[in-house]
């Protein structure tokens, strides 16, 4: 295929607008969730905020650890991942959405949600107070957010130049804007690695920084005399670990319903299957290295806190965690067959995101309430609707943009032998 004809193939597939069918789904997700939320605050406030918190933790987690993904390729210099990159920075799209939601918890929601807000120890007062939560987590979320946008518009520049003679009429606009300005592809190839040689890192450490302390604010805090140096390590990772599930399922997805087999292979399946591969070992590493000194040392200020996770009624929702984050993907996705497969990729990039959402109620909700598993139909349904506007939110991000690196498919690069 011909440079032209690859550039009129990528800017075909782009729809535009988002699918009216899906954007219909996208607001019913929205009401069930606004419906179920509703309910738990008329009946069951700290339950509702439980789930209002875990939600919001847990979809930022994946935007967040999304970007994060496509700079970690940035930096290693992985050629492969051409596709794969694109489909993690449309993630990006939510993050205007988590700011928003966070900041609705903080304004509301921390009242009911945190209890070191009606009582706070003196020496804990320095770090435990409202304002400098607010700074911290609006700061730390706002930062993220903008490094993103940064990141994400440098890659679609050169993109927007290439495609912006090839889109539909109403997209020229906002790619001639993306691109304007060139100053040649030499200077603009200059331009960019230097920019993203250095957003890339900036990106990495500011979500490692912003999720650790969200992991201590939202879920340690709930019970501020245990604490664990090793939990914003534990909570960070399995974020980004939902983050490169999410990438690999809507890989998966867009392939098929944009025609993109030209573009996305098997290969680049298999290449994102082993890094999800590798990410759940790491997960279950950090949850070893957590638990292990806990055990060993025995301390009861420590112990306590792992054993009501581990005992009735919280012990078969525990084990469930372990079982689709881990045990059921280490042994899934051993061989080349399940990575390379869309179906089976799928099927193990949902288990393992089903598995993060659970194990974010298994961290916050004990805390709350440790005597009743608040997990149930009203939790699934506040889940929904902020599948909803995540859905909406990234949907509205792969109408207007490639699904694919137009450079990359000029170049034939991609796919596994990197």
């Amino acid at each position: 295929m011909s440079h032209e004809a690859l550039l009129k193939d990528i800017a075909g597939q782009l729809p535009v607008r988002p699918s009216a069918g899906k954007h219909r789904l996208w607001m019913l997700c929205i009401a069930i969730g606004v419906i179920s939320f509703g309910y738990l605050m008329m009946t069951q406030p700290l339950r509702a905020w439980g789930s209002y918190a875990i939600n919001t933790l847990f979809w930022l987690g994946i935007a967040e650890g999304g970007v994060t993904l496509a700079a970690t390729i940035r930096l290693t210099n992985g050629k492969w991942a051409g596709p794969i990159q694109r489909t993690a920075e449309s993630l990006s799209a939510f993050l205007p959405y988590g700011f928003g939601l966070m900041a609705v918890l903080l304004v509301a929601g921390i009242w009911t949600y945190l209890p070191w807000i009606r009582h706070v120890e003196p020496r804990q007062a320095p770090f435990l107070n409202v304002p400098f939560l607010l700074i911290r987590t609006l700061g730390g979320i706002g930062l993220f957010w903008w490094l993103a946008r940064r990141m994400v518009r440098t890659s679609l520049r050169r993109d927007a130049w290439l495609l912006k003679d090839h889109v539909a009429a109403e997209l020229r606009p906002v790619y001639e804007q993306l691109s304007a300005g060139w100053r040649g592809d030499d200077a603009e190839a200059a331009w960019a690695r230097q920019r993203h040689s250095h957003l890339s890192p900036q990106v990495v450490l500011t979500f490692v920084y912003s999720f650790s302390v969200l992991g201590w604010d939202f879920i340690m805090a709930l019970t501020p005399n245990w604490v664990s140096a090793l939990f914003g390590w534990y909570v960070y990772a399995a974020a980004f670990l939902s983050g490169i599930a999410m990438t690999s399922f809507l890989a998966t997805r867009l392939r098929s319903a944009y025609r993109l087999e030209a573009y996305i292979t098997p290969n680049h399946f298999w290449d994102i299957g082993k890094v999800m591969f590798s990410f759940c070992i790491f997960w279950v590493y950090l949850f070893w290295s957590q638990y292990l000194p806990i055990w060993y040392a025995n301390m009861h200020e420590e112990t306590w806190w792992i054993f009501l996770r581990f005992e009735q009624p919280w012990r078969p929702l525990a084990f469930t965690v372990f079982t689709l984050i881990f045990l059921l993907p280490f042994f899934g996705l051993m061989n080349k067959t399940t990575k390379s497969s869309p179906f089976w990729l799928a099927f193990f990039s949902v288990m393992v995101m089903v598995g993060v959402w659970m194990e974010r109620h298994v961290l916050v909700m004990p805390s709350l309430n440790p005597d009743t598993v608040w997990l149930g139909l009203p939790e699934v349904g506040v889940g929904i609707g902020f599948l909803g506007i995540f859905g909406r939110a990234v949907q509205g991000f792969l109408a207007k943009y490639p699904c694919v690196n137009v450079s990359d498919a000029l170049a034939g690069s991609g796919g596994h032998g990197h």
